[in-house]
């Protein structure tokens, strides 16, 4: 017994020591695993410290304090977060549940309320709502939890989806108030009874509301038999009514909701919300309509256009209700605050509901709200410059002119001044590329102020010196009728010689303007100086645009070196044809001077009268040989009708030939048999017949024949390709309508008036055909359509992408074609914020498995390289590089052959009918084989000359 006991002991020792060891190990583990997350949480604070705009960073923080227990640092990355961007509603219930397991005091509990009341700020989520009442009805205030009940109804309870969500938690509470009061088998007060059927009421109202909202998974049967429990009587027949229509609108509601859960990306998404507000719009009331936006911007919150069609709807549906439109403004600026739409409707509303009095906190807001615009680090000048304008514009409708206004005017200035330092700075010229801060400034000088000295320094300092200004008349005319408004007409007069000496395209608009001016206000003498200053301006101006036109010409005509060989070739080939001038035709019988590039007309000719017209023309040339002998012996002819030209040679006259393109032939001189007739296929008989014209021009219509009207045109014409052959002028006409007005599209048919795939499009003004290049390879009717520059000598292609080191930017090969561009952006998303994504497809759309992935830095993209190289996406493993495309290799110069003595060229191959069993015309003798030359002997000996005793002792031998 005693050795059992020992032995049970020392098992008992062995197995304590082995637990501590383990305990030990975990401990080491958990160290381990602790001072990796604090790495993580420096490195995540240090990237949010040095960009406060990193969402991911932000998120990153969180979770890492979160799963060290740090809730007092989650805490202060929270609020940090919050200051910047809106927070989802998943991050706002993981604080709360964070908050709620320490809650212990009531000013804890005070702080979780407030944090319910900034999430339903942020977005209108029904799980918020419903956390929310649930955590007012644990603290026993029914008052307050009512009172958050019908807030929740109101903003959630029409969500068609999760709403009965909402509905049954409020009538929970309401039904655990009502059973709370009954107490059965007791006598109740008057008072009791009064509370009691009081809370009957209430419940039986929140049940005839619900049978008015349409609702899913909401069965009417089984909401019916819920409510008789609170009827006395059966149900009320309106109730049964309201039941039907909200089935019924329930019905019309249920394929956009279906559409919404199969939705693969947000353009889908979107697509599918705009209808589905579209629809309801006409049919239900503005809540709804309401409820419906607040879902589209929870789930595309980062659409701008989404907000701004939001913004405009509450504004227009709600005019007075500032409680309503405030929020919302604010909360899509702070979405999307790089939207100047979204800024200048925030100012804008933010005017609407000033309040008087109040005029410095209004003031205060709309700055701030100018600041959070200008602050996110916007790409585009427009934008800067848009926001700047609603701000100066309500700066001008803060100046109260009949009124002491000194300091709102200097205030205004500054605020003027330091937009335009301000995007003149960090955009340059393009920034505001039409001028419209300093010229809304000079109008406010010029009109109200009536400073027509500072009015000409903003002019002629600021406008007048940026973009080429001084070159265009109509900033000419506005100054002009500034200084004509507001100035003197000797400044006005000044104004009109500078712009008459500085245009150069529309000089005759100023010409004109200046001319009625002087009619107007002028005298013989100012007048007459006019004239002569003009006349003078437009022969300068003449000549410069016609030796503009000349280099236009020369720039769009053919290779000139080209086209003098192949007429010095025609000379040669065509003797007593000097004189005639010479045009190439094309295949449709229009001369290429005039023709862009050439599609072939439909076939009107058989293949056997193609080889009847050739054999006329060999009999023709055959006379036209023996004419021409008759004509040695001849010593006049009579010129035949419809000759031209004559070459002299000597006492001989001889007439040139003029053949037609169809085999259409003038005799030879003193040709007196029958002319041959054209062929009856010929379409150019009658070139010069209105109707032959009017048939011509409507089959090159047909064929998308492009005529050059000016070359200016190509200027706004771009080359469209690789388009669905089902594709036709009305597609891609709606496809470019984004990118401003289009004149004409082209598009190019065959011979049987199909389409071959391209064309051209015309737009009306350059900057328009800059937008459309942006359009390359996006995808229309299934295939990506390729945009390029006008260019029919195809000289300024150029490669699109980059081909050297580009450490913002990633190749990812290997990806399963399955795969979209929003998947690729979804797998690496997590690594950081994405700027573009391309993925490299085949002609038809298809992907290759390629991608290219670009970062703001190249610090997230080397992390992403380093995270996302070798793993598994779907059945392929990927592989991740650092862009890094290899520049075209230079093609060589090859060498020239030596030319060697007896080296010839290579033996040509022969020719057909020539095969191996043909006899050689070569005598035997010469067919041997070549005795090889002995090699001369390159040793010292042969190479010293012998003298006559080396003779000597050769023959000894």
């Amino acid at each position: 017994m005693d050795r059992c006991e020992d032995e049970s002991e020392m098992d008992t020792a062995e197995a304590l020591s082995s637990d501590s060891d383990s305990d030990e190990v975990d401990d080491a583990v958990d160290e381990e695993r602790q001072k990796e997350l604090w790495l993580k949480v420096e490195e995540f604070r240090k990237q949010v410290e040095e960009n406060p705009l990193y969402y991911d960073g932000h998120v990153s923080l969180i979770t890492t304090l979160q799963e060290l227990f740090e809730l007092e640092e989650a805490r202060k990355a929270r609020e940090k977060m919050s200051e910047v961007y809106p927070l989802t509603p998943e991050l706002w219930l993981q604080w709360i549940r964070d908050e709620q397991k320490v809650c212990t005091t009531d000013e804890e509990r005070q702080y979780i309320v407030g944090l319910f009341e900034r999430a339903v700020k942020d977005y209108t989520s029904v799980q918020v709502w419903v956390e929310y009442v649930m955590f007012m009805l644990g603290g026993g205030d029914i008052e307050a939890t009512r009172k958050v009940g019908d807030r929740a109804l109101t903003a959630a309870g029409t969500h068609v989806a999760e709403g009965v969500l909402v509905w049954q938690v409020v009538l929970l509470v309401e039904k655990q108030v009502y059973n709370g009061l009954q107490r059965p088998g007791a006598v109740l007060s008057e008072q009791e009874t009064v509370d009691l059927e009081k809370q009957l009421r209430r419940i039986q109202s929140l049940y005839k509301r619900q049978m008015r909202v349409p609702l899913m998974n909401n069965d009417s049967d089984s909401l019916q038999e819920e409510a008789s429990e609170y009827f006395e009587e059966n149900i009320e027949e309106q109730m049964k009514e309201d039941i039907k229509k909200a089935e019924q609108r329930l019905k019309d509601k249920i394929p956009f909701e279906d559409e919404l859960l199969q939705s693969k990306n947000e353009a889908d998404k979107l697509a599918v919300y705009r209808r589905y507000i579209t629809a309801i719009r006409e049919s239900d009331n503005p809540a709804a309509v309401q409820s419906l936006y607040e879902r589209a911007v929870l789930d595309l919150c980062l659409v701008p256009d989404l907000w701004e069609e939001y913004v405009t709807f509450v504004i227009r549906q709600f005019p007075g209700l500032d409680y309503v439109v405030l929020p919302v403004c604010e909360r899509s600026q702070r979405n999307c605050p790089w939207s100047s739409a979204l800024c200048e409707l925030h100012i804008t509303a933010l005017q609407m509901f000033a309040v008087e009095g109040e005029e410095k906190a209004t003031a205060a807001l709309i700055k701030r709200a100018l600041e959070k615009g200008l602050g996110c680090g916007l790409q585009i000048g427009s934008d800067a410059t848009r926001m700047w304008m609603a701000y100066l514009i309500f700066l001008r409708r803060q100046i109260k002119w009949d009124q002491p206004h000194e300091d709102q005017l200097n205030f205004f200035r500054e605020a003027a001044q330091q937009a335009i330092t301000m995007i003149d700075k960090y955009f340059g010229d393009e920034g505001d590329p039409e001028s419209q801060i300093p010229r809304f400034w000079a109008r406010i000088e010029a009109q109200f102020v009536r400073d027509c000295e500072r009015t000409r320094e903003i002019w002629n300092d600021i406008i007048m010196k940026r973009n080429n200004n001084f070159k265009s008349s109509n900033l000419w005319l506005e100054f002009i009728n500034l200084e004509r408004s507001f100035g003197s007409e000797k400044h006005c007069r000044k104004l009109f010689r500078r712009a008459l000496e500085r245009v150069w395209d529309e000089v005759e608009i100023i010409s004109l303007a200046y001319l009625r001016f002087e009619q107007e206000t002028g005298d013989l003498e100012s007048m007459e100086e006019f004239k002569k200053r003009c006349e003078d301006r437009m022969i300068i101006v003449n000549k410069k645009r016609a030796e503009d036109a000349a280099k236009l010409e020369v720039a769009a005509s053919p290779d000139n070196e080209k086209g003098k060989s192949v007429k010095e070739k025609r000379k040669k080939n065509k003797e007593g044809n000097r004189d005639v001038p010479m045009k190439e035709h094309n295949q449709n019988g229009s001369s290429q001077d005039n023709k862009l590039f050439k599609v072939p007309l439909p076939v009107s000719k058989s293949i056997k009268e193609k080889k009847g017209d050739s054999t006329a023309m060999s009999k023709l040339k055959k006379s036209s040989n023996s004419e021409s002998a008759m004509a040695q012996e001849i010593p006049k002819v009579d010129s035949p009708p419809g000759f031209r030209d004559t070459v002299k040679d000597g006492n001989m006259e001889v007439k040139p030939t003029n053949t037609s393109q169809h085999g259409d032939v003038e005799p030879p001189p003193g040709f007196k048999g029958e002319v041959p007739q054209a062929s009856k296929g010929s379409k150019r008989q009658a070139e010069d017949s209105k109707e032959a014209q009017a048939k011509r021009l409507k089959v090159e219509k047909q064929h998308g024949v492009l005529t050059r009207d000016s070359p200016l045109d190509e200027m706004c014409t771009l080359f469209i390709s690789n388009l669905d052959f089902k594709t036709n002028e009305k597609d891609v006409i709606e496809f470019f309508k984004r990118c401003g007005e289009i004149v004409d599209f082209r598009l190019v048919k065959n011979y049987k008036c199909l389409s071959k795939g391209f064309g051209y499009l015309v737009f009306k003004s350059h900057e328009s055909a800059i937008k459309g290049l942006d359009m390359d390879r996006t995808p229309l009717n299934g295939r990506p359509v390729f945009v390029s520059p006008y260019d029919p000598e195809n000289h300024t292609h150029k490669f699109k992408f980059s081909t050297g080191l580009e450490k913002e930017k990633l190749f990812v090969s290997g990806l399963p074609l399955s795969m979209t561009e929003n998947d690729v952006k979804e797998a690496f998303q997590a690594q950081g914020e994405i700027k573009s994504v391309r993925l490299v497809t085949y002609r038809n759309g298809h992907s290759k498995g390629l991608c290219y992935i670009e970062y703001h830095d190249a610090e997230t993209a080397a992390k992403a390289q380093q995270a996302m190289n070798g793993i598994q996406l779907g059945d392929k493993t990927i592989s991740v590089l650092i862009s890094n495309p290899s520049m075209k290799k230079k093609t060589e110069d090859v060498a020239p052959k030596q030319v060697m003595l007896g080296g010839g060229s290579k033996p040509k191959k022969a020719g057909p009918g020539r095969g191996k069993g043909m006899f050689t015309l070569v005598p035997r003798a010469l067919m041997q084989q070549p005795v090889e030359a002995p090699q001369p002997d390159t040793s010292e000996k042969s190479a010293k000359k012998l003298s006559n005793d080396d003779f000597r002792n050769m023959l000894k031998k």
